[in-house]
């Protein structure tokens, strides 16, 4: 449940970024990422490479096939880009379709970039304590959701929180305390030192919960 700060959609056709940024909202809450960014630099992220369709190139080049395999796994990232941008391409004097060449992407050193054959992404894995913590309410509040569950409170019943728990959990809660009351339409949210209610535990932390209809 911990948040990630980025994604990156890559693709060179600018319009289709676009299309892919009308749904950026319902991206951002399915894939829990806090900022997605766009960007037609696909070289920055990816290498292109291809290879024979070996079944088809394999019965139209017959002994040839082996020396063109050498020449297709050699065609530069212009040349396959042309390839996929006009469906063809001429080697040697012979023309070869994108469905009898193959183009494959993978990712660059240095970067997170994942990729398939029509899209790629790059993800910012890197957490900050900001990010941990948010992490942490997004769990508490899982925990509060089960207690109210439990205790068989109606979905709009306004209910009362005390918390006790380890000192992360505890900043934690500080911290998103409003964000945390809105989602469990909690009135109030107080702090204890001597709880004995509710228990559980987030990463083997502790946590306590008293709740209580308003």
């Amino acid at each position: 449940k911990v948040p990630l700060s980025r994604l990156t959609v890559i693709h060179k056709d600018s319009n289709l970024l676009k299309s892919i940024s009308e749904l950026e909202d319902y991206i951002k809450t399915e894939l829990n990422i806090k900022n997605i960014e766009y960007s037609s630099d696909e070289e920055s992220y990816i290498s292109l490479y291809a290879k024979p369709n070996s079944p088809v190139l394999g019965k139209k080049l017959g002994k040839e096939f082996g020396k063109f395999t050498g020449k297709i796994k050699n065609l530069s990232t212009d040349q396959l880009v042309k390839l996929e941008q006009e469906g063809n391409i001429q080697i040697d004097e012979r023309c070869f379709s994108s469905n009898e060449i193959l183009v494959f992407r993978e990712a660059k050193a240095g970067t997170e970039t994942v990729s398939n054959s029509s899209i790629s992404i790059d993800i910012d894995p890197s957490l900050n304590k900001e990010l941990l913590q948010e992490g942490l309410a997004r769990e508490i509040i899982n925990r509060i959701q089960k207690t109210r569950k439990d205790l068989n409170f109606n979905v709009d019943d306004r209910i009362q929180i005390i918390i006790q728990g380890d000192e992360e959990i505890i900043n934690a809660a500080r911290c998103f305390k409003e964000h945390i009351s809105r989602e469990t339409l909690c009135s109030t949210f107080t702090e204890s030192e001597d709880l004995q209610e509710s228990e559980f535990s987030i990463d083997e932390k502790s946590l306590t919960l008293s709740i209580t209809k308003a």
